[in-house]
């Protein structure tokens, strides 16, 4: 289905999801907001992936640069479908490492965005293929122990590595390459500062490092029991997840949808931008009002 806005221009019709606040102050439990929540990140995700889909008129298709800002839409839209999976699967250890993946996604939209130019996108792809550069010596250096006999996987991780530089516009040769410590030469903190999004990160999503690379953190958090006297059993029952990281993401995709519109369509209408400023109050009226129903208490979570 599709609908007409006043400025002539289409677009498909996202369903609403409409936040009662005198029905939500007479919640009893956190499971009522997390309906709420996944209703908004599900609205939320469905404008990402209405955004992941504008290309330019005449092409019909991203050129090299656009498609670093468009994959990570893409990219973006496959974590939300992910992590609102893991939600309602009850799986909040899963739903904790999705949703930092889907916020680094964001930073380094909106931060590519925002400091657009040839050199941070060819800084972004050279990056990314330090490590074929790598996996590429190795594999000729073993071709050429084996005084020159190719087996058929080297043939094809080979053939995928060259098409990747190809398609890269990135020589194979690391000849006169700099090798990067973090593309942009910022870390992804670094990113997060540059766009405004530090207090997120350092709040919510920072943290979400320990459960991607299993720190002892995450071990305590999720997966460990503490009995006493310095000794632990096996936690394997999931944690119920939480409201507050899908607020958050939900509000900070639509940021990233209102930039990447504003980047590839500047004559985007105000009127779709306004939809989608209305939709962060709806999200920001929730939190409140989740923190309203913390606060008192008695909150059964």
């Amino acid at each position: 289905m599709r609908d007409e806005n006043s400025s002539g221009e289409r677009f498909p019709q996202i369903q609403r999801t409409d936040i009662n606040e005198e029905q939500v102050r007479r919640f009893e439990t956190e499971g009522e907001f997390m309906g709420l929540c996944v209703s908004l990140l599900i609205e939320a995700g469905s404008y990402v992936c209405l955004a992941g889909n504008i290309y330019s008129a005449e092409s019909k298709s991203w050129n090299r640069d656009e498609a670093v800002l468009g994959g990570h839409l893409v990219r973006l839209y496959k974590l939300i479908d992910a992590l609102l999976d893991q939600t309602c699967k009850h799986r909040r250890e899963i739903s904790f490492v999705l949703s930092r993946l889907a916020f680094e996604c964001i930073v380094n939209l909106r931060y590519l965005i925002a400091f657009a130019s040839d050199e941070l996108f060819t800084s972004y792809r050279n990056y990314s293929l330090q490590h074929e550069r790598k996996l590429l010596a190795q594999i000729q250096e073993n071709i050429q122990n084996r005084g020159g006999e190719e087996l058929p996987i080297e043939r094809r991780m080979l053939t995928s590595m060259e098409k990747s530089f190809r398609v890269s516009g990135m020589p194979i040769s690391d000849e006169g390459i700099v090798k990067e410590r973090n593309w942009g030469a910022k870390n992804i903190f670094e990113r997060s500062k540059a766009v405004g999004l530090e207090q997120a990160y350092l709040a919510a999503f920072g943290g979400g490092s320990h459960s991607v690379h299993g720190n002892w953190q995450d071990l305590l958090e999720y997966h460990l029991q503490d009995v006493g006297d310095s000794a632990f059993v096996g936690e394997f029952e999931w944690h119920m997840p939480r409201p507050q990281i899908l607020e958050a993401i939900a509000l900070h995709s639509v940021e990233a949808v209102i930039d990447f519109a504003r980047y590839l369509a500047p004559d985007t209408s105000a009127e779709f931008i306004a939809v989608l400023r209305e939709l962060q109050d709806r999200v920001v009226l929730l939190s409140r009002l989740h923190e309203e129903f913390l606060s008192q208490g008695t909150a059964n979570v």
